[in-house]
């Protein structure tokens, strides 16, 4: 495939705007339109990757948990850490870590395709394997130590409160989710990604003045060195409490205009405003309430029908864990509906508060037609409930062109 442009939509004269029809589905219209063949072309090739990489995701988790029980690997490590240790919980933490980086290994080669391969093919990235896959790693560290705990805590449950462990267990789901919220801005996201106070300038003046002016002054706002990684635009909030920090991609920096920085920082102001972290904290945990009681029903009776093979004793045997795990994962793949379907109303609201917030709906529109080879533009359903966090790009677009066509007659509106 042709190496993607930096910039590809149609360029328009300041007269385009002035001349847009106020109906809010002509304007869209008009917007779709400015996106070239080869851009539409480009995302409906990408979209159809996403889904081939999906499958092989829960293909490959399939087989690598089918493979660990098989080979008793869960047991054969229990065995050999109990003739090293003694005390039970030590013996968990051995078990477990052996079994995590085992399932990466195995998971690798599908993660190198759905990650690296991908975006690399369609010009997203310019990344080296070397780079991608040292992220990759403390990526795996990051989460491993989570894992770790989360399996140390449900485990004591399982034997100690054998009745009630779920409840217990959505507690430890709970506190995790929120730690690792809580410590993404300062400890977890710069390991990866170098984060900065934004340069002395216009478009920090502009950042500052659209937090001042939604009765933000105690938010950080910095910019990291995403651009290492990829080169779409993005930004994003992320911590909780005093730990939040509101981060614009230098991608993003380099390449939009006035109005479209202003539209993606309110954008992102919303979510801060609107506390959607915290939300996601809580919602993540309902759903994942419901995964753990199918988990509760599934591991006893698979452990049941094949634990003599697997040599697994019973749920509350350590060596059961590849079976509790690979559910959990499951169950993150059928709940991916769910959660993107919050995700989605998250984003919406979002964009709302961010037309209203920037009153720049033109810098909406734009910044969302940028990126449109990333995304099929009116997706299939399956597409829509598996791999849509946000609005389609047709959705958002129209959505900034009825705030438009609403507001127009209030003041004059900024591209």
């Amino acid at each position: 495939m042709p190496a993607r442009p930096s910039d590809q939509t149609a360029a328009v004269s300041p007269s385009w705007y002035a001349d847009l029809p106020l109906e809010s589905v002509a304007a869209t219209n008009a917007y779709l339109a400015r996106i070239p063949t080869s851009m539409r072309e480009r995302g409906e090739s990408y979209s159809d990757t996403r889904m081939l990489a999906f499958e092989l995701r829960v293909l490959t988790l399939i087989l690598a948990t089918g493979f660990i029980c098989a080979t008793r690997m869960a047991a054969k490590a229990r065995e050999c850490a109990g003739r090293v240790v003694s005390r039970r919980a030590l013996i968990d933490l051995a078990v477990a870590l052996q079994y995590f980086l085992a399932l990466y290994a195995l998971s690798l080669p599908a993660e190198i395709y759905a990650t690296f391969l991908r975006q690399h093919r369609f010009g997203f990235s310019d990344q080296a394997f070397g780079a991608w896959l040292g992220d990759s790693l403390v990526n795996l560290g990051v989460l491993t130590a989570f894992y770790m705990v989360a399996v140390l805590a449900i485990y004591w449950f399982i034997r100690r409160r054998p009745t009630q462990w779920v409840a217990w267990a959505v507690g430890v789901y709970f506190v995790l989710r929120a730690t690792y919220t809580l410590l993404s801005p300062n400890v977890i996201e710069p390991l990866t990604n170098d984060f900065r106070p934004l340069a002395e300038g216009p478009q920090k003046q502009q950042i500052l003045a659209l937090a001042h002016a939604n009765g933000i002054k105690d938010v950080a706002v910095a910019t990291g060195d995403a651009s290492r990684q990829t080169r779409l635009l993005n930004a994003h909030v992320s911590g909780i409490s005093g730990t939040a920090r509101i981060s614009v991609d230098d991608t993003t920096l380099r390449a939009t205009s006035d109005p479209m920085l202003r539209a993606v920082v309110a954008h992102e102001i919303g979510h801060y405003v609107m506390n959607h972290e915290m939300q996601s904290v809580v919602t993540d945990t309902l759903i994942m309430s419901i995964g753990l009681v199918l988990i509760a029903l599934g591991t006893p009776a698979l452990v049941g029908r094949f634990g003599g093979r697997w040599q697994m004793s019973g749920m509350q045997d350590i060596a059961s864990l590849p079976v509790f795990w690979g559910l959990f994962l499951m169950w993150g793949f059928a709940s991916m509906p769910a959660s993107n379907a919050i995700s989605r109303d998250c984003e919406h609201q979002a964009d709302l508060y961010g037309l209203n917030a920037s009153r720049a709906p033109h810098g909406l529109a734009e910044f969302v037609i940028h990126d449109a080879d990333t995304v099929r533009l009116r997706p299939t359903a399956i597409e829509y409930a598996l791999f849509y966090t946000h609005p389609s790009a047709a959705e958002r677009v129209a959505t900034a062109m009825r705030w438009r066509a609403e507001n127009e007659h209030l003041a004059p509106l900024g591209r």
